[in-house]
């Protein structure tokens, strides 16, 4: 019989919930007695959202892997250390790096647990769960098995697929599946889910961080795009899906776009307007559990206090600041301020300092050329050198705005995507309206767009390869790549381990 191992996690179940012992020694035929137990078990579906499980598998092995494979980032110092991170940025990974084995294995528990709750859910007996809370909870669960799918199949080419929990040896080594009956699969679930999932504004406060049918539909929108890259021949009908389900994220009237850019990833807004589905972290340990990283740590700069493994380079730079200074008040597009540090007249005011009560000069030295991140460190210096309770966005509304766009634009509606764009740029920070029309012109504003809003958000290299960009700008940026890393080997342990797969 299989021993049910429940991770709690603070996904908004109830502290009863969440302070349920590690049932190692129960089975799933006495396991799933009631709506607690239920809730426990999806809390444990949860717990491996992003590998957040620890420092190796959620602060280094998921940055080497979401930040260093993006063109416009240099390792610092320190990463020279680790033969293991730096496999990444020079894409020279094999099939036993650590931070690969991580990914496969961590989604692959989450797939399990996932399982777990749809199955175990069923076992319930009568009275112990109310209809539509049962309705709700396989919601949840089919969304995160999508989910851990969806994370899998956009780094592996080709993944096994976990429907059920294994019982035998048999179910364990089962073979790799298309990657057309793997996008089949995540869309299936999710559009399951949305059906039973609740709007935003119908979970109560404590809730907060739990998924939404908002978050359902920009899954839908976000898989079908990545799809429609990959399917040439169907891709039109994925863009309509993805202009559809994206169409109604936005028409639910449930998100805003945050007028404060820098608070969503320094920990000051947690779970605000913008947030559609957000990785939940907290700094109260009262429950005897610790929800919070030292991402903060790993991403500042030495400068100011932070290991400094990771800096920006000057193409970032010049992307971001190609616009000139046209925002208002003479000043570059605000998100460029909330996203790193760099030789500035902004960062430069002595009356008003902006480096952790520094000027730039004071910090990183006058003529420095240094561009530092700002996005993901916390707002004072006490932070620094002691873990970190920032939640991280893992779908914003900026996001759907853009991938509608996009999907949009792709449709043959370029006049339609150029508003959506627009409207983000004045809500950002007044930027000036593009007077665009062309689709490529619209293509090349969205891909600016998604730079501005989303670098070091785990989303540039995805980007670059759904696009068919990626080998030219791993050339501009002078990094070694070549088209047999596009995706990752599978892992090592997994193919001495199965035998069905190669």
């Amino acid at each position: 019989m299989l021993a049910f191992a429940v991770a709690t996690s603070l996904w908004s179940c109830s502290k009863d919930n969440l302070n349920q012992l590690a049932p190692d020694q129960l089975t799933t035929d006495n396991f799933w007695t009631s709506k607690d137990k239920a809730l426990s078990g999806l809390s444990a579906a949860y717990s491996q959202l992003e590998s957040f499980v620890g420092w190796d598998n959620y602060v280094e092995a998921r940055s080497v892997r979401e930040f260093y494979r993006e063109d416009y980032v240099v390792p610092g110092a320190d990463a020279y250390n680790y033969s293991w991170w730096l496999d990444h940025y020079n894409f020279a990974f094999t099939s036993g790096n650590y931070a690969i084995d991580l990914l496969w294995r961590d989604n692959y528990k989450g797939l399990n647990f996932s399982n777990q709750v749809l199955e175990g859910i069923e076992k319930i007996p009568a009275g112990g769960i109310d209809d539509a809370s049962k309705k709700q909870i396989i919601a949840e669960a089919k969304f995160l098995r999508a989910y851990y799918h969806f994370k899998l199949l956009t780094n592996f080419e080709k993944i096994i697929l976990r429907d059920k929990v294994p019982v035998s040896e048999a179910d364990l080594t089962k073979g790799l599946s298309e990657r057309k009956d793997a996008y089949d699969m995540i869309l299936a679930d999710l559009a399951a889910a949305e059906t039973d999932l609740p709007l935003k504004s119908e979970r109560p406060a404590a809730e907060a961080g739990r998924i939404t049918k908002g978050a359902a539909q920009a899954y839908i929108g976000k898989v079908n795009l990545y799809r429609a890259a990959e399917d040439q021949t169907n891709a039109a009908a994925y863009y309509t899906n993805a202009v559809n389900s994206l169409k109604n994220v936005i028409n639910s009237n449930q998100y805003q776009i945050d007028p404060d850019f820098l608070a969503m990833f320094n920990g000051t807004t947690k779970n605000g307007v913008e947030s559609v589905f957000e990785l939940q972290q907290t700094a109260d340990a009262s429950n005897g559990a610790n929800y919070r990283s030292y991402l903060a740590d790993w991403v500042a700069a030495a400068e100011l206090g932070g290991y400094g493994e990771i800096y920006g380079t000057q193409r970032l730079l010049t992307e971001m600041k190609k616009e000139g200074k046209v925002a208002t008040g003479g000043m570059y597009d605000p998100r460029i301020y909330g996203t790193v540090y760099f030789e500035d007249s902004y960062f430069n005011n002595a009356n008003n300092p902006q480096v952790y009560g520094d000027t730039y000069d004071d910090v990183f030295g006058n003529g420095s050329n240094t561009i530092a991140f700002r996005k993901w460190i916390p707002p004072t210096p006490d932070r620094i050198g002691r873990s970190n309770a920032l939640n991280v966005p893992l779908m914003r509304y900026a996001d759907v705005l853009l991938l509608y766009a996009e999907a949009l634009n792709e449709s043959g509606k370029s006049g339609d995507a150029v508003p959506i764009i627009n409207d983000l740029r004045n809500k950002r920070g007044n930027m000036p309206a593009l007077n665009i029309s062309s689709k490529q012109d619209v293509f090349n504003a969205i891909m600016h767009e998604r730079v501005m809003e989303f670098t070091l958000e785990s989303s540039r290299f995805y980007d670059l390869r759904r696009w068919g960009l990626l080998t030219q700008n791993m050339q501009a940026a002078g990094r070694s790549f070549s088209a047999d890393k596009v995706y990752y080997p599978l892992p090592l342990k997994e193919t001495l381990n199965n035998p069905l797969v190669h």
